[in-house]
C-alpha cells in the first residue's frame, strides 16, 4: 500500500481511474461500438503531433504493425523534478468508429523508476471516445526524475476497426487537467502535456 502521509492524493487519483475501468468493463465500455466486428484486411500509419521531443514534455509516439499501432506516452529528459511518481490523463480517440483500445495492452514503460520494493500499476478502460489512464508507482518511497532523452511512460495497443483517420489527443482525466504527481501527491507544475493532435490512418 501507498505510505498514507505521504501518497494519500496519489492513492485517490489511482484508486478513481481503476474505479472507471471496472465500471468499463462491466459495461460493456471498454472499447467501441463496432461490437468487436473488425474489419479484415487493415494497416495503420501513424503521425506524430510534431511538437518535439523536449525536456520535461509529454507526447505521443507510436509504432504502426498491421491492424493495431502501439501508442506511447514519452517524457523528455533531463526533467526539472527528481520526484515524478505517477501519471493521469486521458487519450482521446477523435473518431471512436475507427480505432479502438485493446483492453489489457496498457504497459508501464521505463520512465518512472522502481526502487526500495516498489511495484507498478498501469490501469486504462476507453468509455466513448476517452480511453482514461493511471501509471504510478506503489509501495511508498519517492519518485524519480527522468535523464537525457525520453523514456516511456505507458505503451497503449489501439486497434483498427475501419477505413478512416482519427485524431489522437492527450486531455484531462476528470476532475483534473493531465498530470504528473510526485510521491506527495502534488502536481508537478514543470511537466507539460503536448496539446496538438497525433493522427491515426487506417486504410
Amino acid at each position: 500500500m501507498f505510505e498514507t502521509k505521504r501518497s494519500t492524493i496519489s492513492m485517490n487519483r489511482i484508486l478513481v481511474l481503476g474505479l472507471a475501468v471496472v465500471l468499463a468493463s462491466a459495461t460493456g465500455c471498454g472499447g467501441s461500438s463496432s461490437g468487436g466486428v473488425i474489419a479484415s484486411g487493415l494497416t495503420a500509419s501513424f503521425t506524430e503531433s510534431g511538437t518535439a521531443a523536449g525536456a520535461n514534455t509529454v507526447r505521443l509516439t507510436g509504432t504502426p504493425d498491421g491492424d493495431t499501432v502501439t501508442v506511447q506516452l514519452t517524457i523528455g529528459g533531463p526533467t526539472t523534478s527528481a520526484d515524478l511518481y505517477s501519471f493521469a490523463f486521458d487519450l482521446v480517440i477523435g473518431d471512436e468508429t475507427v480505432a479502438e483500445y485493446v483492453n489489457g495492452s496498457a504497459s508501464f514503460g521505463g520512465a518512472l523508476t522502481l526502487a526500495g520494493g516498489q511495484s507498478s500499476q498501469a490501469l486504462a478502460g476507453q468509455t466513448g471516445d476517452h480511453i482514461t489512464l493511471g501509471v504510478s508507482k506503489v509501495g511508498g518511497g519517492t519518485g524519480n526524475g527522468v535523464a537525457a532523452g525520453e523514456e516511456i511512460v505507458v505503451t497503449l495497443d489501439l486497434r483498427l476497426l475501419k477505413e478512416g483517420t482519427t485524431t489522437l489527443t492527450i486531455a484531462g482525466s476528470p476532475p483534473n487537467d493531465p498530470a504528473a504527481l510526485d510521491s506527495t501527491g502534488s502536481d508537478v507544475g514543470t511537466v507539460v502535456f503536448d496539446a496538438a493532435a497525433a493522427t491515426l490512418i487506417a486504410n
